[in-house]
């Protein structure tokens, strides 16, 4: 992964967005050109720690068995990307807070902001995070498409990475499209074929080696979650 080209396209883009938000006329286009030039800001500073900063700060996953460890961990990583306290106001939904709610549910209290919603009512209890991980997989062949790879070659890597036959991959459409929405999905698939900036946003790889071991760690994700329709952490 070229990190100095990551770190340049993003904070290039980052500019870009904040002059948007500065010729902005309405609240709507303020707000969506405020995030995205936060969000290519900050991928531009990660990119300019480089690998090593970054791995020492995110630190090690520990076992999602372990309660306790898990939570902390997702406490530490989320402050870690909090703004200062100073930037925005620190109310029950500021992203400090949900580091400390999260620390609070891990010695044993009951969540509040993150209680969960009223269920979806769909087949599984974690439709929304298979179709995601099942978009992902669709975005895969596109983006493998976009770079010249032949239906049979990218058919064969994303079945073998997702461990499911070509035929059932293609006929997830549907089942992303009832769960996340078309719009989510066309979306989606126009990011993973975009062929006018490098790298692409969703698929920021230097090589094929580089995006076959990615493609292995999501088919291997996907994998993971389909275990957790019945055991749920």
């Amino acid at each position: 992964m070229d990190f100095e080209l990551i770190e340049r396209e993003a904070r290039l883009d980052g500019e870009v967005w904040l002059r948007e938000f500065a010729e902005a006329k309405t609240r709507e286009a303020r707000v969506s050109a405020a995030r995205r030039a936060l969000s290519y800001l900050i991928e531009a500073a990660c990119a300019k720690a480089g690998p090593d900063v970054l791995a020492a700060a995110w630190g090690e996953s520990p076992a999602e068995t372990d309660d306790r460890a898990r939570l902390e961990c997702m406490a530490d990583r989320v402050e870690l990307f909090a703004p200062p306290p100073a930037a925005v106001p620190q109310d029950r939904l500021s992203l400090l807070s949900l580091a400390s709610e999260l620390r609070a549910i891990a010695l044993g209290d009951k969540p509040q902001i993150v209680a969960p919603a009223p269920y979806h009512g769909l087949k599984n209890n974690n439709a929304i995070r298979l179709a995601k991980h099942r978009l992902r997989a669709l975005q895969w062949d596109a983006f493998l498409e976009a770079n010249g790879n032949k239906p049979f070659e990218r058919h064969n890597a994303v079945s073998s990475a997702y461990g499911q036959d070509w035929t059932t991959i293609k006929a997830w459409k549907a089942a992303v499209v009832n769960a996340l929405g078309e719009q989510e999905l066309q979306v989606a698939m126009k990011v993973a074929s975009c062929r006018v900036r490098h790298p692409n946003r969703a698929f920021p790889y230097s090589t094929g080696e580089e995006a076959l071991a990615a493609l292995a760690l999501d088919g291997q994700d996907f994998k993971d979650e389909m275990r957790r329709q019945f055991v749920v952490v």
